[in-house]
């Protein structure tokens, strides 16, 4: 049987290892530019991402209502030499929703994007009691949208979600499309984009405590529902949710934050050997660029310097993916260093108390020469620290470090 996903780019996507840590032994990614390049294709069944969900209808020989409602297509199945076409993403935005258990019902929700995925979502919130449905978009299409401009007169919005590409790999960096400071109600902000993990649109959404929301479960759901069609059968949802968990170690970084001498470096290495994954340490980059010893940066060029390497480091490593990385004290001290990071992992604060610091290594730090210093620069830096991470993992006398502990927080993180 061949099968495969077609769109026209597809650096983004997980979709191969998905179906193939299914049931579907060799499922292929197909990149075309015309969507008559499908007629050409010896395919079985085949997934279709944008831009050409709608497109390829006018080129089925049939589809289910969910079709007709939403004009999308996202799983097409060749049966007696017909193509018949499904949209399974309305079962993959189902079961986010009920997995986060989000209560639609009166909510007042912003979709951002009117594309094809934008039709399914809103089928979806109408048939589930949304009190209200406004698109923010750059072009009009229906009576229903508004233009992003505007987006200030629907500060009373409960929910906010991103069907459009706008942050996706390999376009992280592109410019947000709403600001959440215009949206005090807001509870949820869902970003169907998975790649990367954390969007600036979900990255943004924290800052101001709204529980963001990215799109992985709905691919993962999507494909479970794709492939029950495809092969008349229908999946385990055990081996979906073991699945889930194969996706987060596969793709998610783990990033070390703390003070010096925390045992960042020490913990990372630790923590890659147990989970066979590689491990990068920021301080080792730094020097690597700069071709000489850190303290030697400080003493040559002053701490600015220093500081710049180090973002262009972690501009040059935060696109890995399922790595470990172990960084310098100070990486927080931009707040752009720490929004790229969390892209595609989440950081974990060594938070471990000054009692049960190694006090012998103070010479091999530039900016920490004694006790007093460190406790000064905990003072400091905690209240940043704190903030910015994901999880803060507490070392002490009374807890002391353990692998197994720092792993249970993190598997507590992704709820499993």
């Amino acid at each position: 049987m061949n099968f495969g996903l077609i769109g026209k780019n597809l650096t983004h996507s997980y979709s191969k290892f998905i179906h193939e840590n299914l049931e579907i032994e060799n499922y292929q990614l197909f990149s075309i530019k015309q969507i008559e390049e499908i007629l050409s294709m010896d395919l079985d069944g085949f997934n279709i991402t944008n831009p050409f969900k709608s497109a390829v209808i006018e080129y089925l020989d049939g589809y289910d209502d969910l079709v007709k409602t939403t004009q999308s297509v996202n799983t097409v199945l060749k049966k007696d030499n017909k193509l018949l076409g499904f949209n399974t993403d309305y079962y993959g935005f189902e079961s986010l929703i009920k997995q986060n258990n989000i209560n639609l019902k009166d909510k007042k929700i912003i979709i951002l994007g009117n594309g094809a995925t934008s039709r399914t979502v809103e089928h979806y919130l109408d048939k589930h009691e949304a009190k209200s449905i406004i698109k923010l978009v750059r072009t009009l299409k229906s009576s229903n949208e508004d233009y992003l401009k505007n987006q200030s007169k629907y500060m009373d919005t409960d929910i906010i979600i991103n069907t459009t590409p706008v942050g996706m790999y390999p376009n992280n960096d592109d410019k947000l499309l709403i600001n959440f400071h215009n949206f005090p109600n807001c509870q949820y902000a869902i970003d169907l984009i998975y790649n990367p993990y954390r969007t600036k649109f979900l990255i943004d959404a924290e800052r101001f405590n709204i529980k963001s929301i990215n799109g992985l479960f709905m691919l993962l759901m999507q494909a479970k529902k794709s492939q029950e069609l495809l092969n008349n059968k229908t999946i385990d949802q055990n081996n979906v949710e073991q699945l889930y968990k194969k996706l987060i170690k596969q793709y998610v970084n783990i990033t070390f934050i703390g003070l010096p001498l925390s045992g960042k470096s020490h913990y990372g290495k630790l923590l890659s050997d147990d989970l066979d994954k590689e491990w990068i340490d920021t301080d080792d980059k730094i020097e690597d660029y700069a071709k000489i010893k850190i303290s030697q940066i400080f003493k040559l060029s002053g701490e600015e310097k220093f500081r710049e390497i180090e973002s262009y480091v972690i501009q040059s490593i935060y696109n890995s993916q399922g790595i470990i990385i172990s960084c310098g004290g100070g990486v927080i001290l931009k707040h752009k260093n720490t929004d790229l990071l969390k892209q595609n992992g989440i950081l974990v604060y060594i938070n471990k108390s000054i009692e049960v610091i190694n006090h012998d290594n103070f010479t091999s730090r530039p900016l920490v020469d004694s006790m007093d210093d460190l406790i000064k620069l905990k003072e400091k830096r905690y209240d940043t620290y704190s903030s910015v991470s994901d999880i803060e993992f507490i070392i002490n006398e009374e807890n002391p470090f353990s692998l197994e502990r720092l792993k249970e927080s993190i598997n507590e993180y992704f709820n499993y």
